[in-house]
C-alpha cells in the first residue's frame, strides 16, 4: 500500500488476538464445570466416560469463543462472509483439486509407511487411536461430528491460518508464516506421537490447506472448507470401518 510517497504494511488487527485469551478462558470454565459434574452428579466415570466429558467440555468451549469471535467481528462479518463464499462457489473446483491431491499424497504417505521397521511404522497416528473412544459410543455421535466435523476445523483454522499467517504475516512475510503455520499444526497433532514419521502425515494436509488459504487471498472460509472437508472424510471412514 502507498501513502504519501512511502509503502506502509497493513495493519495487524490485534482485536482478532481476543480469541486466544477467550479460548484460554472458556477452557478453564467448563474443564471447571466439568470437573464439578464429575463429581457431585456422577459419582464414578470410567476412562472412556472421562475422554466423551472431555470432548464435550471442548466443544463447549470452541463453541463458546466462536460466538464470542462473531460478536467482536459482527460489523464486518457479512461483508467476509460474502466474499468468502462468494470465491468458494466461483473457484471450488481449485477447492476440490487440492482437497483430492492432498488425500492421495496423504494416503499414499500413511500406506508406505505401515511397512517401515521398528517404530517408524505405524498404520495409525497416536492421535488418531485417542479420537476412537468417542467414536465408540452411537449415542455420542453428533457430539463427535460437530467437534471434529464443524467447530473444530473452525478454531483450529482461526489460530494457525488467520492469526498465524493472515494477521501476522503483514508483519513477519505471509511465506514465511505459512511455513510456521504448517509446523505448528502438524507438531499440535504429534505431542503423543509414538513414531516421529506421524509429522509427515498432518505436514501433507496443513501443506495443501496452506497453500489453498494463500492462493484464495488469504480467505479463510477457503481453509475451513478444506479443513472441513478432511475431517468429514475421515468421520466416515472411521464410522463405516
Amino acid at each position: 500500500m502507498r501513502r504519501s510517497g512511502k509503502y506502509t504494511r497493513a495493519k495487524i488487527n490485534k482485536i482478532d488476538f481476543l480469541a486466544i485469551p477467550i479460548l484460554f478462558v472458556t477452557m478453564i470454565i467448563f474443564i471447571l464445570l466439568g470437573r464439578l459434574y464429575a463429581s457431585v452428579v456422577v459419582e464414578d466415570l470410567t476412562k472412556s466416560e472421562h475422554v466423551m466429558l472431555g470432548a464435550f467440555v471442548q466443544l463447549l468451549a470452541y463453541t463458546a469463543t466462536i460466538l464470542c469471535y462473531w460478536f467482536i467481528k459482527r460489523k464486518s462479518f457479512v461483508a467476509r462472509f460474502n466474499a468468502n463464499f462468494n470465491y468458494i462457489v466461483r473457484d471450488w473446483k481449485f477447492i476440490a483439486q487440492v482437497f483430492v491431491i492432498t488425500y492421495l499424497l496423504s494416503y499414499i504417505y500413511n500406506y508406505g509407511v505401515q511397512y517401515l521397521p521398528g517404530d517408524l511404522g505405524f498404520s495409525e497416528t497416536q492421535n488418531e487411536l485417542s479420537l476412537q473412544v468417542i467414536f465408540s459410543n452411537p449415542v455420542f455421535l453428533p457430539i463427535t461430528f460437530i467437534l471434529i466435523v464443524i467447530v473444530g476445523p473452525f478454531i483450529e483454522e482461526l489460530f494457525f491460518r488467520h492469526l498465524l499467517i493472515g494477521e501476522l504475516g503483514k508483519k513477519f512475510n505471509f511465506k514465511i508464516m505459512g511455513i510456521i503455520s504448517v509446523i505448528a499444526f502438524s507438531f499440535m497433532h504429534v505431542t503423543d506421537a509414538a513414531s516421529p514419521l506421524e509429522f509427515g502425515s498432518y505436514c501433507i494436509i496443513a501443506i495443501g490447506i496452506v497453500y489453498a488459504y494463500l492462493k484464495s487471498g488469504r480467505k479463510l472460509g477457503v481453509s475451513v472448507s478444506l479443513h472441513m472437508l478432511n475431517n468429514l472424510l475421515a468421520f466416515i471412514i472411521t464410522i463405516l470401518m
